[in-house]
């Protein structure tokens, strides 16, 4: 048997990704995604967000390291879980992140242009941050504020080295937290 608590994060974790994700067949540059996983990131035993990666279902299964280098559409998703991540510690967050992938050979020279699409935003739990990714338009930020339905976009980094980037934070070979990149491949 499992042990109830462990039934009830695997339950919430469904119930995240069914309420506020994609439901069904969606298409991106042409392709149709598919959930890769949804991945809990978590600082000192509380959930900050859910992050879930939608790839084409040529990429579902394969590394994290992969998918990092893939110029194919797909999209991160973050659900905000907590009132703990404020803009202020998302920037400081993303910067350290960048900062650590950068020493791995993914440097990201736009990556003050890309927080700053995030200076008129007020983090609130229940928001989502997409983070999508169309070759040869680039990688774009669109917010979605708690129990509206409308993502307002915030800006687009051209090319394919940013996406490789910032995605490498949660899914290169240093991950921000590895359970949290086994969780958006779904590994876990």
């Amino acid at each position: 048997m499992f042990p109830k608590k462990a039934l009830v994060r695997v339950f919430s974790i469904m119930m995240i990704v069914a309420l506020a994700l994609p439901l069904g067949a969606w298409k991106l540059g042409g392709k149709d995604m598919v959930l890769s996983g949804t991945g809990e990131r978590e600082k000192f035993f509380v959930t900050i967000y859910f992050a879930s990666l939608y790839v084409p279902a040529s990429l579902k299964g394969k590394t994290g390291e992969a998918i990092t280098a893939a110029n194919e559409p797909m999209s991160v998703i973050l659900k905000v879980d907590s009132s703990k991540l404020t803009r202020e510690r998302f920037l400081s967050a993303t910067r350290e992140g960048f900062q650590n992938v950068a020493a791995l050979g993914y440097p990201a020279p736009e990556r003050e242009q890309f927080l700053s699409f995030f200076s008129g935003i007020n983090i609130q739990v229940g928001d989502i941050i997409f983070l999508t990714y169309l070759p040869g338009s680039g990688l774009t930020a669109s917010y979605q504020v708690k129990g509206t339905q409308t993502q307002r976009t915030l800006g687009t980094i051209p090319g394919l080295a940013f996406k490789k980037a910032l995605y490498a934070i949660w899914l290169g070979p240093d991950p921000v937290q590895s359970s949290l990149k086994r969780g958006m491949l779904g590994k876990n």
